[in-house]
């Protein structure tokens, strides 16, 4: 059986994630495909993803000032976490589309060193999941690219969270400064890693969700057409 792929959807809090993962896997199941969703943190499924919910809520101080290389690491426990289920559904010739993953420990802990201490910051992050925890890599990487001030705004019309004490915001939520640095650490490491950057915005106004959808698809079949033909010739 072929091994199955990694579809991550990553953004800014209230660019869509969700909405956009839920899309593509409807539209891949209508497909034939066999489709498996994941959404990190794993606030209410994990110890760690509990304790990122709790340090985002401040339950235990200002998180956005902890050091990067600290803060990163209940990020990538909570997907150690979920190792097994990744692992399984690959082997299985599955579709697994992320809402997060690890691209999003890069981003917003890149946002919280210098630019020039950021690459070295990547690669203790990619070793950290990728080799010592043997977190398997995305295949494809989507950044919903949202200016921050757009997204906030759609951050304010969502429902409070339980993992935010009934807040709308959470520590990274509320630090709008963490938000521009977090933004322009994804355009970066979009540029660099071949990342698909998907622009809601389009002359002024917010892209509607189908219409992002219909990019995003669209380009998810190019890199399946793609990979059959690697496969074949193989």
């Amino acid at each position: 059986m072929t091994r199955g792929i990694i579809i991550d959807i990553e953004g800014a809090d209230g660019s869509g994630k969700a909405t956009q993962t839920k899309l593509l896997a409807e539209a891949l199941k209508a497909a034939g495909r066999d489709v498996a969703t994941f959404s990190f943190p794993r606030y209410y499924e994990s110890r760690a993803g509990k304790l990122i919910g709790e340090l985002l809520a401040g339950k235990h101080g200002d998180f956005m000032t902890t050091p990067a290389y600290v803060s990163a690491l209940p990020f990538a426990m909570d997907r150690a976490g979920a190792r097994a289920a990744l692992v399984e559904a690959l082997a299985e010739g599955k579709t697994l589309i992320c809402d997060r993953y690890t691209s999003s420990n890069l981003a917003h802990q890149s946002a919280k060193v210098p630019k020039d201490e950021q690459p070295a910051l990547v690669d203790f992050i990619e070793g950290l999941e990728y080799e010592d925890l043997g977190i398997p890599r995305p295949d494809v990487v989507f950044y919903l690219s949202m200016p921050t001030d757009v997204s906030s705004e759609l951050i304010g019309k969502k429902d409070a969270r339980e993992y935010t004490g009934g807040e709308k915001r959470d520590q990274a939520e509320r630090n709008m400064a963490h938000q521009d640095r977090t933004r322009t650490a994804y355009l970066r490491l979009a540029a660099e890693k071949g990342w698909h950057v998907i622009e809601c915005v389009k002359d002024g106004a917010l892209r509607g969700p189908e219409d992002i959808h219909a990019e995003i698809k669209a380009l998810v079949e190019t890199y399946q057409a793609s990979r059959i033909k690697q496969v074949s010739n193989g």
